[in-house]
């Protein structure tokens, strides 16, 4: 009864936040020529709007994160522009655990039986890893990195019976770097003409940085392995 209670909560949410993204028209919004036509017109409506404004970008990011719907990297940015660095990523990290969160909790407890058959080989490498060095440290390194989407983590995670605090931590230390990065780019919108001008040499190096501290845990455990095997 209890899970069934929290998947029908789960769901309304879902629902509730696609009305409004679907309402509001934001989908408009997320192509980098959008935001350059639009950008007087969004920050006119948060310096009017802003308690608005920030429950419906949270809103339309959760969505995103938990659908898997393509755009995140515009919509990070966005909130950069709109809210400021700080802030901006602050809402967006918020937001993508709490989708990841809804996205793990729908897999897990509704979706599990439909599609264990389609991520079976990944699961099976998945919980190689976890047993290897660790859930947290794995989990950390591949929300660090970002280069996996948020849905095959929450999915692989859901369906490798991941503890859920586990899971929700490490989707809100590990998505950190990334989010602050393209939250940090935000600032520069103005100026941006492409996605791959965010990847500056000193962005590159900030999330090298920061990759290779979320995966020191990672790494000790493998020495000490290599140890142990001498």
């Amino acid at each position: 009864m209890r899970y069934t209670n929290t998947v029908g909560i789960v769901s309304i949410v879902i629902c509730v936040a696609l009305l409004l993204l679907w309402y509001s028209g934001a989908y408009n919004y997320i192509t980098l020529s959008s935001l350059h036509v639009y950008k007087v017109t969004l920050e006119n409506y948060v310096t009017a709007h802003y308690g608005k404004a920030v429950v419906l970008y949270m809103c339309v990011y959760m969505v995103t994160i938990a659908l898997a719907i393509p755009g995140l990297p515009l919509l990070t940015m966005l909130g950069g522009f709109l809210f400021g660095f700080m802030y901006g990523a602050l809402y967006a990290i918020i937001s993508a655990t709490v989708g990841s969160s809804l996205s793990f909790l729908v897999i897990r407890y509704l979706l599990s039986s439909l599609i264990r058959g389609k991520y079976a080989q990944r699961l099976e490498t998945f919980n190689e890893k976890i047993a290897s060095y660790g859930i947290a440290s794995y989990l950390l390194t591949l929300q660090c990195i970002g280069l996996i989407p948020y849905f095959v983590i929450n999915t692989l995670a859901a369906l490798a019976h991941v503890p859920f605090i586990t899971f929700v931590w490490t989707t809100f230390v590990g998505s950190l770097p990334i989010i602050g990065i393209y939250s940090f780019a935000g600032r520069k919108l103005y100026v941006i003409e492409s996605i791959k001008e965010i990847f500056s040499p000193s962005m590159i190096g900030l999330l090298v940085l920061f990759s290779v501290m979320a995966s020191i845990p990672l790494l000790l455990r493998f020495s000490r392995r290599v140890i142990d095997l001498r």
